[in-house]
């Protein structure tokens, strides 16, 4: 039987249900909740970008030691050898426009400028660079994560090309 009595109780518990599942779309608190229970954050990813902008190796303390990054490179010392290899020629910025992450994966926009800073023949570019040129591309990024926070996998598209190399000075 439903009494005028059990029909206010069950509008307050719907009340305060609503609120509850509402407070999830507000920004700030909600949010910075959400964020501590997701160990690959934006903070966290902000530590990397930095990590990468500084060609500090610590970047990889992100990566599963069996990760699968693009251009065919597996396993976290290959990714760091590629990047000590690159290093002295091309210096590469990274500029976080959009991040997001859960549990499983994260997804990113950044724009890159790369730069060379010496002269190469060597590059995953597809051809020679000299000293000055530069190019700037923007790229969406996706990371899987395993159960501890780590990634596992890196793909993305080929990223879109805002400006092709140009000779800048150096």
């Amino acid at each position: 039987m439903n009494t005028p009595e059990s029909a206010k109780g069950q509008r307050r518990a719907f009340l305060a249900t609503s609120l509850v599942g509402g407070a999830a779309l507000l920004p700030g608190a909600a949010r910075a909740a959400a964020a501590c229970s997701v160990p690959f954050n934006r903070a966290a990813y902000e530590r990397y970008v930095g990590l990468m902008n500084a060609e500090d190796p610590r970047f990889v303390e992100y990566y599963a030691d069996d990760i699968k990054f693009e251009m065919n490179i597996r396993g976290r010392s290959n990714v760091l050898d590629f990047y000590r290899h690159q290093w002295p020629h091309v210096k590469e910025t990274l500029e976080i426009a959009f991040f997001c992450s859960d549990a499983t994966g994260a997804a990113a926009q950044v724009r890159s400028e790369l730069r060379c800073i010496k002269d190469t023949d060597d590059t995953p570019f597809g051809r020679a660079l000299k000293a000055g040129e530069v190019q700037r591309v923007r790229g969406y990024v996706f990371y899987a994560l395993n159960a501890q926070g780590l990634i596992t996998e890196i793909k993305g598209p080929p990223p879109e090309v805002l400006q092709p190399w140009r000779l800048e000075g150096a």
